[in-house]
């Protein structure tokens, strides 16, 4: 069986990145993938302006003066004020431009009032003073962002701060969802007994949104092979990317694996973590399989560890490692798995890793009672105090 690491490393290395590309409003951005570098057609700021309230003027001139300044006139953001007239300051205001003429800003608490239209300063005044200089953030012909960027809430604003209404992006890739097993039944629907809700495939369609993916919803295939294969074979005419919850075990109608095979190729079969044994990948044509556990938190866990990468690289993302954090563990773990396991826990308020009391794969509420997951080495066991990697939910899905 292969390691986590080397599971994806097969999964990203096996990955062709798609090329079409759309433009888009800027707005409409969030979580889609540059397909180009994004370049600044202008100097940000665009001219020197004031970092705050107050007065501006020439520094040498403020500070050896003797008598009351006198205020020529008054400058507000977006009215460009007149070359500042020798002896004088200019009432100024956030954001505003420096006049010409005038090389420091003194804030107005640093200031006193000497009748309606003076003023004295009330400590030195240093050249360049609460001025923000032209490009001092960003330069003309500057990339501000980089090819295969998921573009963020932050991103979409820097875009629009040097006058970008749109960008190139790669389209989004489209993921076929199924679930598979005779014992599902839908929400909404009367259970009998021996059935279950179809939960995953929900959740997997909201992993795959979260993603900036289209995910396609293929319903729930059925415990028959003839009927598995033929619809992986229609979703793989229609998507680039196809992923099944259940039906990747030994029994005998679990039917994926089968049907892989049978239509495409396999290239990965198990992986040693815990939970999360039974995955698979391969492709079915042109599009890639990836097929999870029926359970829930190990469908949790394969999408997070190993199938969000894929499909990040897949649509062309640059994908940064979770980095997670060491910090002591309180709680022990004295029996280990001879897999890498992962369980569900969260820090608390001391800055210890606690996990959560129920760590059966079954057990969905374990992920949302946790924050993270608990990386525990192979056959390795945990005493309190010593040092876990913890991998928060945010960088996990982030």
């Amino acid at each position: 069986m292969k390691t986590a690491d080397e599971a994806l490393q097969i999964l990203v290395s096996s990955m062709r990145p798609i090329t079409e590309t759309e433009r888009i409003p800027v707005v409409d951005g969030l979580g889609r993938v540059l397909a180009e570098p994004v370049i600044s057609p202008i100097d940000v700021p665009a001219y020197d302006n004031s970092q705050m309230d107050g007065y501006v003027g020439v520094a040498v001139e403020m500070n050896n003066a003797l008598a009351p300044l006198p205020v020529s006139q008054r400058i507000a953001a977006g009215h460009p004020g007149a070359p500042l007239a020798a002896g004088t300051v200019a009432r100024i205001f956030t954001g505003a431009a420096i006049p010409q003429g005038a090389n420091a800003v003194v804030m107005q608490e640093q200031t006193r009032s000497e009748g309606e239209n003076s003023i004295r300063l009330l400590q030195p005044v240093m050249p360049g003073q609460n001025i923000r200089p032209k490009a001092g953030d960003l330069h003309r012909g500057q990339v501000i962002l980089e090819r295969g960027r998921r573009l963020s809430a932050a991103d979409i604003g820097l875009c629009a701060s040097v006058g970008l209404a749109q960008v190139s992006v790669i389209r989004r890739l489209r993921v076929a969802v199924f679930s598979s097993g005779d014992e599902l039944r839908q929400p909404g629907e009367s259970l009998s007994f021996g059935q279950i809700y179809d939960s995953n495939r929900r959740m997997i369609l909201a992993l795959v949104q979260g993603v900036g993916c289209t995910p396609v919803d293929m319903g729930c295939l059925p415990d028959q092979l003839s009927i598995t294969r033929d619809r992986l074979q229609q979703a793989a005419s229609q998507c680039d990317a196809l992923l099944t919850c259940g039906g990747v075990s030994v029994g005998e109608e679990d039917h994926i694996k089968a049907a892989i095979t049978t239509l495409g190729t396999l290239d990965l079969w198990k992986v040693a973590i815990k939970p999360g044994k039974p995955f698979a990948f391969g492709r079915v044509g042109e599009a890639v399989l990836m097929g999870m556990p029926g359970n829930p938190v190990a469908a949790w866990v394969t999408f997070c560890l190993l199938i969000r990468p894929a499909l990040l690289t897949l649509a062309g993302s640059r994908v940064n490692p979770p980095v997670g954090l060491r910090r002591p563990a309180a709680f022990e773990w004295l029996q280990p798995d001879s897999r890498q396991e992962y369980l569900r826990g969260w820090l608390d308020p001391q800055g210890g890793v606690r996990i959560h009391e129920r760590q059966n794969s079954s057990v969905l509420s374990s992920v949302t009672e946790s924050a993270g997951l608990v990386e525990i080495p192979a056959s390795t066991p945990v005493r309190a105090g010593e040092s876990v990697r913890f991998i928060p939910y945010t960088e996990l899905l982030h």
